[in-house]
């Protein structure tokens, strides 16, 4: 740890604001410190920043050495900081959609891209695919860029202190460490994220907190997170990708989306696996079958059709004009057929049962990887007990709440990311 004012770097990070043990007294003249946050990710870092900015003094807890930790390991260490289009639906809550709308109207997106473009500076790029990341592709840069912007904004930040307690008294509340060290403050933000990625520290423990507060906790699931089968011998493809087309029914279609699909070893990845896993990660999602169309962009629009018309090549060889070789003969013999049959030769209900593969292929899953890879949490608090102009809590006045704790969860492509940076501004600025 370096004390207060030393201008010189903390494990790589810059934080003249960085506080020694003992936790920091309140500035001269306060009993408590205003603002307590309690988490230093995205939403925190965002959070303390704006809430700083309103000229209040602000304390962040950070039970890890180095700030920032998830941020760190995304996007395959280069942080997908946001995504070039978003809307409501490109998040899910078990709440209503009319109130993730108003959250994140708060701060169109523009708006947020600008403030890292310009207020942080950190200059970005929109690739092929949507996403947006630092033009440099080094998720160290948004660290240090938001720890930077802390500082200036007069954050003090205190690593390496775990939370063991919170709880509300007259006019504020106590925040108590697992050291047996206090803090008082008059408006807490928990920002302690969810239990995804539990080797970044995340340990759920806000959601301890919020229930204790007197907060609904929704049952919580990995989100965007690898899907497992026991069932085809799908092992035998891994490492091939390929682009699908994902259904997931229950029994009625309730999703669909498009993109590359990645076989492991163990089931299923990659982003559509990926944005289709809370539809059967969920508790509410039990008994969803998801099926996957292989979609190919040269794909027969209608397979039954392209294998009706007969001839003398064998049925894997046509398959594969269109579909990786490995998964066409995985499909014929999922179908009990002989790839060197022609078609000219397959049989009625031989065909039938192969187009059924090539376009509703079942996926039979049996799980997920769990937390250990998960992205982020579904469930939580109910973003419907709080206000959505301030992240205020409607039951326990002076708490907020920002980023993953919340219930609601976007989809791959740094729509989370997004979410962290709105709702840690809108909690920021109401409490500062």
């Amino acid at each position: 740890m370096v004390r207060p004012g030393r201008a010189e770097f903390l494990h790589g990070y810059p934080p003249s604001s960085v506080s020694d043990r003992p936790l920091p007294a309140p500035p001269d003249g306060l009993l408590r410190w205003p603002v307590v946050i309690v988490g230093a990710g995205a939403a925190g870092m965002m959070t303390a920043i704006h809430a700083a900015r309103t000229g209040v003094p602000v304390l962040v807890l950070e039970s890890a050495r180095k700030p920032g930790a998830k941020i760190k390991v995304s996007g395959g260490g280069r942080c997908n900081v946001l995504p070039s289009v978003v809307d409501e639906g490109d998040f899910h809550t078990e709440g209503s959609s009319k109130a993730v709308r108003k959250v994140l109207r708060s701060w169109p997106l523009d708006h947020v891209t600008a403030f890292f473009a310009d207020d942080l500076g950190i200059p970005l790029k929109v690739e092929d695919t949507g996403k947006v990341f630092p033009v440099s592709d080094r998720s160290g840069d948004v660290v240090v860029a938001l720890l930077r912007a802390m500082d200036r904004a007069g954050v003090t930040l205190a690593t390496d202190t775990r939370v063991a307690d919170v709880t509300r008294g007259d006019g504020g509340f106590t925040v108590t460490t697992t050291d047996d060290r206090s803090v008082h403050a008059d408006r807490l933000v928990l920002t302690t994220g969810g239990l995804s990625l539990p080797k970044t520290g995340s340990d759920g423990a806000g959601y301890r907190w919020a229930r204790t507060l007197g907060h609904t906790v929704l049952p919580r699931y990995p989100a965007l997170v690898p899907l497992l089968t026991d069932t085809g011998d799908w092992d035998r493809l891994a490492g091939l990708a390929v682009p699908a087309r994902l259904t997931a029914r229950a029994p009625k279609v309730v999703w669909e989306g498009e993109g590359d699909l990645l076989v492991t070893h163990k089931g299923f990845s990659g982003p559509v696996v990926l944005d289709a896993s809370y539809r059967v990660a969920a508790p509410w999602g039990q008994g969803t079958a998801l099926t996957a169309r292989w979609a190919a962009a040269d794909a027969p629009a209608d397979w039954d059709v392209h294998l009706q018309q007969g001839g003398a090549r064998p049925v894997a060889a046509v398959l594969r004009d269109t579909l990786p070789r490995r998964l066409a003969d995985h499909l014929c013999g999922l179908a009990d057929i002989d790839p060197s049959t022609t078609l000219g030769a397959l049989r009625r209900d031989d065909r039938k049962r192969l187009v059924s593969l090539l376009e509703e292929c079942p996926l039979h899953v049996t799980g997920t990887e769990g937390y250990r890879t998960a992205e982020v949490t579904g469930g939580g608090v109910p973003l419907a007990e709080l206000s959505t102009t301030t992240l205020e809590s409607r039951l326990v006045p002076g708490l907020h709440m920002a980023g993953e704790i919340i219930d609601v969860t976007g989809r791959l492509g740094g729509y989370n990311f997004h979410w962290a940076w709105v709702t840690g501004r809108l909690a920021g600025l109401a409490a500062g």
